[in-house]
């Protein structure tokens, strides 16, 4: 490649519009980019720059305004809120949540775990977020707990009868937490058919993930 053709597509790259989470439904791609290798190409580079900053799933406006209705007048705690976008989204919206991440991204860190997320938005507890339950929480958040670790069953087995989990990720056998884990929610949590529609009806995802949201009550 010349030194000429490196520069266009430099340029090419710099042109590319960053994808942020809290827009309108209509805002993000669908499906069918996948058949325009183009827009893909866009598309993959939005992605990585969007994992960087707020992690693996796609937050339209629809499904924040949705958590906040059905987390009014509850105490929430968001387990692993990564960079803290969402519960900083829902506290603005007046619902009393608290984000525990053990990671403060702000600090230098490990980069072989976790998200490479690159900015903090809201963290009120610094350190494992198994610590704090079952407390006296409602609802706990646990938007895509990292494969292949232990940390989405501890929070499961943590929670008490009667608290709400609401999940973002994908089923067992994707890229969620691990097998284990989705036992627990089989046998110790029952679904909330109402509650879960209402989340996916306006959601979205990237290209190759297949991310849903799940709202679980424990038994």
């Amino acid at each position: 490649m010349t030194h000429l053709a490196i520069l266009d597509e430099f340029e090419v790259v710099k042109q590319v519009e960053p994808l942020l989470p809290g827009l309108p439904v209509a805002s993000y791609p669908s499906d069918d980019m996948l058949e325009e290798s183009d827009e893909l190409d866009v598309l993959y580079r939005q992605r990585k720059r969007y994992n960087r900053e707020f992690g693996f799933c796609l937050f339209t406006a629809e499904c924040v305004l949705t958590l906040a209705a059905l987390c009014k007048g509850k105490k929430v705690l968001e387990a692993g809120s990564g960079s803290g976008w969402l519960a900083q989204q829902l506290a603005q919206r007046e619902i009393a949540i608290t984000a525990a991440d053990w990671t403060d991204y702000r600090q230098p860190r490990n980069t072989t775990r976790g998200y490479p997320m690159q900015t903090v938005f809201r963290l009120d507890h610094h350190g494992n977020a198994v610590t704090l339950l079952p407390g006296n929480f409602d609802m706990v958040l646990l938007i895509w707990p990292n494969l292949g670790t232990q940390f989405g069953e501890q929070v499961a087995r943590a929670m008490s009868s009667g608290q709400i989990m609401i999940l973002e990720g994908e089923e067992k056998g994707g890229n969620t937490a691990t097998d284990e884990f989705f036992d627990v929610l089989s046998a110790d949590f029952e679904r909330l058919d109402a509650e879960t529609l209402a989340l996916n009806k306006h959601h979205r995802t990237f290209p190759s993930l297949y991310d849903r949201w799940y709202v679980l009550r424990k038994k």
